[in-house]
């Protein structure tokens, strides 16, 4: 599958969450200190291990985006390695393409949404309805807390939900069609381990799971098969067959190796599908390689330095 062409590239930064503080009985599973990479990768220099890096969008007026997301979610616009327009927050960040045409919604793709906490979810969606906001799904309670969904300028779906009680951004959702091989997938591939085994939600049979990159969740909700009931918080088009991501409104996620040489070759090794190889953006300066990773999602693996000691401005 080709890659979109990169027009124009903008930046911003999204706010993470520095830990998740309730329990988490829905949306956001709760989430203790950040769990150690496997033995393998623990050896390695801390530059070495995989951090995670940003979301990437495909908008048709990328400063309509940076101006969404200032107003709504309180990020700011800088001047990313004094090349173009940024939002830096805290530790990672949305790179977007300009594409000439609206792209189309995640739903039928493996990447739901994307998220941030909230603190009083019914003021929260007060003010963001009355100031213009699209809704997706309106102010929904979940034991002591609430979730809502709201439309970015693209279709991009962006959660809110209330369990962790402060306004960062904190994670990215995935709709794995088998739970086990998605966790399996990334523990190889790039050292990740769940913060726990797979388990119920609630009281369905839908399993759910986390796994805690830097200060991001990565979220799954394991999706029924084909024919299988399906949990009504899931959107309706949920697999079991789905669509590759690139060139919805969310492209792909990716992560950051400091060196990603030995990266490529290990996943070459290892059988990985390569979308496209090792090269480096002109306008942005960034070096890295796609792959395809369960169901369909693109994954970016570039070479930069976390933050603090990597690129922020």
């Amino acid at each position: 599958m080709p890659m979109p062409t990169r027009t124009r590239s903008i930046v911003f930064t999204l706010f993470l969450a520095v830990g998740i503080g309730a329990a988490l009985t829905g949306l956001v599973l709760r989430a203790g200190p950040p769990t150690p990479a496997p033995a393998q990768a623990a050896a390695q220099p801390a530059q070495d291990r995989a951090h995670f890096h940003h979301v990437h969008l495909n908008v048709v007026d990328p400063d309509s985006t940076i101006a969404y997301y200032e107003r709504f979610f309180g990020a700011n616009r800088v001047a990313y390695r004094d090349r173009v327009d940024a939002l830096f927050t805290e530790k990672s960040f949305i790179l977007m393409n300009e594409v000439a045409t609206p792209p189309q919604d995640n739903f039928g793709t493996s990447l739901w949404h994307i998220g941030w906490a909230g603190v009083d979810g019914p003021t929260e969606f007060e003010w963001r309805e009355a100031e213009g906001i699209g809704v997706q799904t309106a102010l929904t309670p979940l034991g002591a807390n609430h979730y809502m969904y709201f439309w970015g300028p693209d279709q991009e779906l962006v959660e809110v939900y209330t369990g962790s009680k402060n306004h960062r951004f904190e994670h990215v959702h995935l709709l794995p069609t088998d739970i086990e091989t998605t966790l399996e997938w990334f523990g190889e591939h790039f050292g990740f381990e769940p913060n726990g085994p797979p388990r119920q939600f609630q009281e369905s049979i839908m399993r759910v799971s986390t796994i805690r990159i830097d200060n991001v969740n990565l979220i799954m909700f394991e999706v029924p098969p084909a024919g299988g009931e399906r949990n009504p918080i899931l959107p309706e088009a949920v697999g079991p067959d789905f669509d590759v991501t690139e060139g919805r409104a969310m492209d792909h996620i990716a992560f950051s190796y400091g060196d990603i040489e030995p990266v490529f070759e290990r996943m070459s090794a290892a059988g990985v599908e390569i979308v496209r190889p090792i090269s480096t953006d002109e306008e942005l300066g960034l070096r890295s390689f796609f792959v395809r990773g369960p169901d369909g999602l693109l994954v970016e693996i570039v070479q930069e330095k976390p933050v603090p000691e990597g690129i922020w401005r």
